[in-house]
Parts: C-alpha cells; structure tokens; sequence
C-alpha cells in the first residue's frame, strides 16, 4: 500500500486518507519493534484514536500492543505524543461469539514531528476502514487572542454538508460557510477569535435547509477543538450527533435548542403510593400522571437547563412527596428514578444509552432497592446452577446502573445477597436480540427479603 503525505495548508480541506482496514486473523500477535531496530527519533508528533462505527460495541485503540484507550462511540481518547518513528496502530474490540477481544484493523503510519494523527475507526466491525487525518500541530505562544477550530464529516447517512462556525445570532448564508464537507473529508484549522459561537450544519449549497444549530458556547483563546458530525442514535433527539472534541480527550454532545431532550420517570420508592410529576411551577398538568410503584412513564420533552421537579401524591398537587432541583442535559435521554422510604424520598438521574449494537444484545441494570444496600446479578443461560456459577456483577451498590453486552439468546435473571446464594429476585427469562436493548431495574416488595425484577425495554 503507498501512502502519499501532503500539507493540509495546502489544500482547502486537511487531507484525509481511508485506509482499508487489515483485518487480522484470530490469534495473530502484531510484534512491536525493539530499541534496537528502531532508529533514533528526532521528534515527537500527537496521536489520537476515534470511534466512528455507529453499531458497534466499545473499541480498544491501540500503539502497538499498548492500549491508548477504551472507546465509546463518538467518542475519541487524548492526545498523546510519541517519538517520530514508525508503528503499528490498531483497534480491537469484542466479536459477537466470542469472549475477548480480536484485532480489527491495524494502519501503519510513520510519525513526523509536530504533526497531528486522528485515527478514526469507521465503516462496520464485519468491514472496518481506517480513517487517518493528520494536520500541523498548533503551537501557542502564549499571548495569542484567539483559538483553533476544524471539523469532520463522520456521518456516512448524509450527503454533502456546509458547516458554518458563527458568532452566536448570525444566521447562515449564502457564502459564509466554511466549507463543504462529504463524508470522510475534515475542515483545514482555521482561528478565530475567542468568544460566543455556534456551530450550525446545512444541505449543501442551501442555507435554509438547516439540518442543526448548536447552542451557544463561549471559548476561551489558545485551545484546539475538533467538531465531528456523525450519525445520530435513539440516547439522543437530534437528527444529527454533533460532537465537541477537546485535546485532552474530553468530549460532549452539542444540543440544538429545536430538539428538547426527554425524560422518563420511574416510581422504586415502595409505600410511597402512585405519583404524578410537575415541572417547575406549572401545576396546572403535570407532565406525568398516576405513576405507579414499579412503573416507568413514556418519554417526556422538557428544556434543556436547571429545572425543578416536584413529585406528589397521584391526584393531589399539594400533597408534594419530593421537590428535586436537577440540570437538564442538551439533547440527550434519561430516566428519573424516584427512590428511598416513604419519608426519606430522593432520586437518581441517569443517562440512557440506547444505541443498539450489532451481533449483540444489551441489558441496563438498575439498583434501586432502599432495603439492599448490595447485591450480586447474575445473567446466565436457562437452567444454570448458580451453586457453581460467579455472578456477573457483583456488589452491585444501591442507587447504580450499568450496560452488559451478551450475545443473542434466552437468559434467566436472578438478584442474591452480596456473596450468598440466596435468591432475592428471580429467576427472570428473557429474550435478548442483536440490537436489542433491555432494562432491569430491582425495586423493594412487600416482604423484606424479597425483590422484585422490571424488566422493559
């Protein structure tokens, strides 16, 4: 394979190479070279891994054989410098079937000085590619005004796209677009002086065709951002995911006013009777009616921002169980869980993850017992002897969550004591598809040695 190098300052946009990924059989280990094959390094450039395969589970980016970081999707590990010298960069990641991780694709790429590398995973895991961006890396001064933007196109369900990066209330128009972009292709830095931007997405060619508007943000001078566009998912409610990059590795989901996020609420809090759910100072309708112990409401829009939640007694507005001040995040899903003893009430918020991930099947789990401050869970095929089973999470603390991923198939669910046997929810059959997504969530019963599994999707 040759590989051409070329400035990014002197084309219009950074180059950007797709690589097909080498695909590597089961088994086979990458070497790294030794001291001693190496030649000496004369300098150091950054390297930074992405994840950019909208079904797929987690990722490992990899140098060599030493891990740079896990992955999630949209999501990109930090920075880093490394000598000027020439490795093997890969991604491994876990196959449905299979219990550990396999080599997906590895690029080779010789490292120069003071240059940026973002490897960026995309395509399919059955057919992974490489994207690789390499820009001049930004060196600040110290005394400078201003600070550094580009953006990428990752989103393979779109077409061309016009990207405009504005001062905040300026309306996109006709030749003030930074570019256009089609898939694959990455915006050359560019700087602008630090202050109030937004970042706003367009069809080609049609300013009034806006397909997002970020809300407003503030950014300070000498700092690099990169913006990647990539497709949306169910855990959001934009049409298109638009992401905020930082160098240290840090990244964030852009929220476009035009899309409110949604909340579901979930009553755990046994004794407490059914509810109803008021925002703010509004207590002409609440926003959820009647929800019973052990139920979950539909999704609800609500603004992004400090809110207030208040929880009474169903049918009774003045009887008001829990005033809850929380911090509505833009554009995303999540659950409101109402939990505790009758008078001692509180909640969890939690984020939901709905990406489905191919080939595999993924249950949310969700500890919100007030009587069991720990317990183990186990997910295992029909019939299994948990006498000689390890459960799969254990300790699982009141008031948490988490995602496995298990492959496609009936399992039986079942909630015990903190290192015992004994049962105290279960077992729970299930059908688990690829893509699908199931929630389990502990809540209190009656008797107190007793719990209970809901499970919904």
């Amino acid at each position: 394979m040759t590989i051409v190098r070329r400035s990014a300052s002197s084309l219009p946009k950074s180059i950007s190479r797709l690589v097909a990924a080498c695909l590597v059989a089961a088994g086979l280990a990458l070497g790294g070279c030794t001291e001693s094959q190496r030649p000496e390094a004369t300098g150091k450039g950054t390297i930074r891994g992405m994840h950019a395969v909208s079904t797929a589970a987690d990722v490992t980016f990899l140098i060599e054989e030493n891990s740079l970081g896990n992955l999630s999707y949209k999501n990109a590990s930090q920075a880093q410098e490394f000598d000027d010298l020439t490795y093997n960069f890969n991604f491994d990641t876990r196959k449905p079937g299979t219990t550990s991780l396999s080599r997906i694709a590895t690029e080779t790429v010789t490292i120069v000085p003071e240059m940026d590398y973002v490897f960026v995973l995309t395509g399919t895991i059955a057919s992974p590619s490489v994207l690789l961006w390499e820009t001049e890396e930004r060196q600040w001064e110290g005394d400078e005004t201003t600070f550094e933007v580009s953006a990428g196109h990752l989103s393979p369900g779109s077409g061309p796209l016009d990207v405009y990066f504005v001062e905040t209330g300026t309306a996109p128009a006709a030749g003030n677009a930074r570019d256009t972009l089609s898939f694959g292709e990455r915006l050359a830095p560019f700087e602008v002086e630090a202050g109030e931007y937004q970042v706003i997405v367009t069809t080609e060619g049609d300013p009034a065709s806006i397909l997002f508007t970020s809300t407003s943000r503030d950014y300070a001078e000498r700092t690099s951002v990169l913006f990647t566009i990539q497709d949306a998912d169910p855990s959001i409610t934009t049409p298109l995911s638009v992401r905020r990059i930082d160098q240290n590795g840090s990244s964030a989901e852009l929220g476009d006013p035009a899309f409110r996020p949604t909340r579901r609420f979930f009553n755990a809090a046994f004794g407490s009777g059914s509810m109803d759910v008021y925002l703010e100072d509004d207590f002409a309708a609440p926003i959820v009616s009647n929800l019973a112990h052990a139920a979950v409401s539909a999704d609800v829009p609500v603004p992004a921002g400090a809110r207030t939640f208040t929880f009474t007694a169903a049918g009774n507005p003045g009887a008001i169980l829990l005033e809850d001040d929380d911090t509505v995040v833009s554009n995303t899903r999540g659950t409101h869980f109402v939990t505790g003893e009758p008078d001692d009430l509180d909640t969890s918020v939690l984020t939901d993850d709905r990406r489905p991930v191919t080939g595999l099947g993924k249950i949310r789990f969700n500890q919100m017992s007030a009587g069991f401050e720990l317990v183990d869970l186990y997910f295992v095929a029909p019939g299994t002897d948990l006498a000689e089973t390890s459960p799969n999470l254990s300790r699982v603390a009141a008031a948490s969550r988490g995602y496995i991923h298990l492959d496609p198939g009936t399992y039986e669910l079942t909630v015990t004591r903190t290192g015992e046997k004994t049962v105290l929810a279960g077992p729970l059959a299930v059908d688990l598809t690829s893509g699908g997504i199931l929630e389990a969530t502990i809540v209190d019963t009656e008797d107190p040695n007793r719990l209970n599994l809901v499970v919904y999707e």
